[in-house]
């Protein structure tokens, strides 16, 4: 076990963005929670994650700094979420709400919820396989859009009243949607699978 830590789970699933999940329409924006891609490992590297899809295909997920895409800061290149929290979900919305849809890229199994608080500065990933750690910065929660809110709450197709909507972005926010983390400055690249355990750093170095 990592010295100065206590352990927060292990990784469920991994999963990459290839583009981003809000697609434009006819009709307006859309949350399509089919374009997350789970795949067998991510690398993370300090530029953000990239993955070899199932179909063999070499990806930067869209939040990497040299996605041509990307269209969002430099400070959410890694995204973690928690089963605890997709539980929560489903048992306020349904059983659509499996869990990575909200496109996190490290999806954690662990029985209670988890807020700011709880992960402190820094988390470090174990891999399974070598036993060496990849150490995570914590940046922020990140705050649910409303194009996720109206998927949660099932009703892409006819938009939420202004009260209910606010309702739903309270219940996911703060950490309820998932984290945004950066590779520590200094730190090798790193791949994480499922399987990998999960501190949190009780003091960050």
């Amino acid at each position: 076990m990592v010295e100065n830590t206590r352990e927060l789970g292990s990784v469920k699933l991994v999963q990459v963005q290839p583009s981003g999940l809000i697609i434009e329409t006819p009709s307006g924006y859309f949350y399509d929670v089919s374009r997350r891609v789970e795949v067998k490992r991510l690398m993370i590297t300090s530029l953000g994650i990239e993955a070899t899809t199932p179909n063999g295909k070499h990806v930067l997920d869209i939040h990497h700094i040299n996605h041509p895409d990307k269209a969002y800061d430099d400070d959410d290149l890694v995204s973690i979420g928690f089963t605890s929290h997709y539980e929560a979900m489903r048992e306020r919305f349904g059983e659509h709400m499996v869990d990575g849809s909200a496109g996190e890229n490290i999806i954690i199994e662990y029985a209670d919820e988890v807020w700011v608080d709880d992960l402190g500065e820094q988390i470090a990933i174990e891999s399974v396989e070598t036993g060496q750690r990849a150490l995570l910065d914590f940046v922020s929660f990140a705050p649910p859009c409303e194009e996720f809110s109206h998927f949660v709450a099932q009703s892409q197709h006819e938009r939420l009243p202004a009260a209910e909507l606010k309702s739903t972005l309270q219940f996911l926010n703060n950490g309820r949607r998932g984290f945004l983390l950066l590779l520590s400055e200094g730190q090798e690249s790193a791949t994480v699978q499922a399987g990998d355990k999960v501190f949190v750093v009780r003091e960050k170095k």
